[in-house]
């Protein structure tokens, strides 16, 4: 009795200790599976490409090219082969209360051609009445936030403002959202919004990452003068700008007065500057500053153009009559010099801009004679504004394919192929080259060239799509040097009525995802444990496993970290053995 009860034991052991295999097995299947899924679906997004346009309100920013600028971005995604272009649509702005006194029609779109991470997919910052902010904010508004992602599976959702990472105040399905009232001592407030994906990852993208200017002004005031200086070609130098800084002036009844000391008149400027209120500026460019009826008195700052040395020149601002204080600055004049000989700018090299297309027909060949042959139409057309020149056109064609001599024509006439027509074999493939001797092919504004010409299929030719390839050779120097290829496919086959498909099938993943081998694993496992636990079979087995060195040294493995004590005992034993 003692006897079955030890071998009951030892089949226990072995088949707790087959089932632990098993299990991890089948863990380390699905984790492997899972971890294969995932780069496949990173692979299906490495074939396609995103592209974007935002757009920005020029009273916070002229020019493109930060997005971080960004009022509302749109986003296309297409197949890398493909070409990715989107402008955003200002109109859409009316549907929106601006928190901007900009004109909706000024507002400009900017282009991102490449947006390598996508998955935050749009963010928009409104004010505490509900308006749309687009640049600036007071220290006194509060900025809500709320960006959506591609997908709610996302981790660790999470606000980065001015570098403080910030839990979502709230998240709705893929969107998130936050109130931000306390804006730091900065004049800037930057914010981006982030998550974590499924390997860790964290997102990071310039659809989802703004920074917003906080206009810090006090009162109405003068603060700072800033006189800039320019060379002229006499070699006097002029004031070509003054910038004064003050608050926001509500009143268009504005007047400044300038000082230079006792050598020269106080002259006052009640005209010909442009006061941005919302800059909080106020500022007069060379023109108006050296224009006479601008001034009171009809005298402007021409009175300086004999001046040389350094000028301390102060201003005095009057609102409503009123001054709102003065400011200085001091401004150096260099000696009169030598009148500068202006050059004649650089003429520009003109650039081509030429587009090239290629098509052939038919679209499948066979490799038997009448059935072996196909004419291609290479299309140059001129899209520059005036006439250009076409030095060659080199076509290579596919492997096995061979010129036929003599069926070439240009704009529809035959040419000869000794004077015009170059054949070069390279390998079991032919470059075609067409290029006159004399001149090259004048092609007006709107025009093409077009060459047409024939090709065979030879017995090397191979089954399949083949690539037959055209590049252009223009006089000068291209704008899009891409524009200059173009290329088409032709498919050879046994027969051209029967092409044969191949079935696009997505392969399954995930081993355990079919119910037979899940049926047979469980049959398995079934079937070891009534052999270990019935069968003499089964008892030999057992005792195989629990005697074999990979048991014992599992066992002892497990004695180290649950047993000390018998993890020593086994371990002198077994040295002694």
């Amino acid at each position: 009795m003692s006897t079955q009860r030890r071998n009951t034991k030892r089949a226990l052991k072995a088949l707790v200790f087959v089932g632990a295999i098993l299990i991890v097995a089948l863990i380390g299947a699905v984790i492997y599976f899972y971890m294969l899924g995932d780069t496949i679906r990173q692979d299906e997004r490495s074939d396609q490409i995103t592209c974007g346009c935002y757009i920005i309100d020029p009273a916070v920013v002229n020019d493109c090219g930060d997005p971080k600028k960004a009022i509302l971005f749109d986003t296309k995604t297409v197949s890398s082969d493909q070409a990715c272009n989107v402008t955003c649509n200002t109109d859409l702005l009316s549907e929106y209360v601006l928190k901007s006194s900009t004109a909706v029609e000024r507002y400009k779109s900017c282009n991102v051609r490449s947006i390598s991470d996508a998955r935050c997919q749009s963010m928009i910052l409104t004010d505490q009445d509900g308006k749309l902010i687009t640049g600036k904010i007071n220290p006194d508004d509060e900025v809500n936030v709320e960006a959506e992602f591609d997908r709610d599976s996302y981790k660790d959702y999470t606000f980065r403002v001015n570098t403080q990472s910030e839990q979502p105040d709230r998240t709705e399905g893929t969107k998130i959202f936050k109130k931000i009232t306390d804006f730091g001592s900065g004049d800037s407030l930057e914010i981006l919004a982030t998550a974590t994906d499924s390997r860790g990852d964290s997102i990071n993208s310039i659809i989802c990452r703004r920074v917003v200017e906080i206009e810090r002004e006090g009162g109405v005031g003068a603060n700072s003068l800033v006189a800039s200086t320019e060379r002229q070609s006499d070699g006097r130098t002029k004031i070509s700008q003054v910038i004064i800084t003050v608050g926001q002036i509500a009143s268009e009844n504005v007047k400044v007065s300038f000082s230079f000391g006792t050598r020269f008149a106080t002259i006052i400027a009640q005209d010909g500057f442009n006061v941005e209120s919302a800059k909080g500026t106020i500022t007069l460019t060379k023109a108006n500053l050296y224009d006479n009826s601008n001034f009171a008195g009809g005298q402007s700052f021409s009175i300086l153009d004999n001046h040389t040395g350094d000028l301390e020149i102060t201003a005095e601002v009057f609102v409503d009559d009123v001054s709102i204080g003065v400011v200085k600055t001091e401004v150096n004049f260099p000696e009169i010099q030598a009148p500068i000989v202006e050059q004649p700018p650089a003429q520009q090299e003109e650039k081509s801009n030429f587009s090239a297309s290629k098509t052939g027909a038919p679209s499948c060949v066979e490799r038997v004679d009448s059935k072996n042959e196909a004419t291609f139409t290479i299309s140059v057309r001129n899209n520059a504004q005036q006439e250009e020149g076409i030095t060659s056109i080199k076509d290579k064609l596919p492997l096995g394919f061979e010129y036929i001599a003599g069926s070439s024509t240009i704009n529809g006439s035959a040419v000869n192929d000794s004077s015009v027509v170059t054949v070069t074999t390279v390998g079991s493939t032919q470059e075609i080259v067409w290029q006159q001797s004399n001149n090259p092919w004048n092609v007006p504004t709107g025009g093409q060239l077009v060459v047409v010409f024939k090709a065979k299929a030879n017995s090397t030719a191979l089954t399949g799509e083949n690539l037959n390839e055209v590049i252009v050779n223009p006089v000068q120097i291209p704008e899009d040097p891409a524009s200059l290829r173009a290329e088409t496919t032709i498919i050879v086959a046994q027969d051209c009525n029967n092409i044969p498909t191949t079935p696009t099938t997505t392969p399954s993943t995930g081993i355990l995802d079919n119910v037979f081998v899940r049926i047979a694993i469980g049959i398995l496992l079934f079937a070891t444990a009534w052999a270990v636990y019935t069968r003499p079979e089964g008892t030999k087995l057992s005792k195989m496993i629990l005697d074999s060195d990979v048991y014992k040294d599992a066992e002892l493995t497990k004695y180290k970290i649950t047993n000390p004590k018998k993890y020593f005992e086994q371990k002198v034993i077994r040295g002694k053995k």
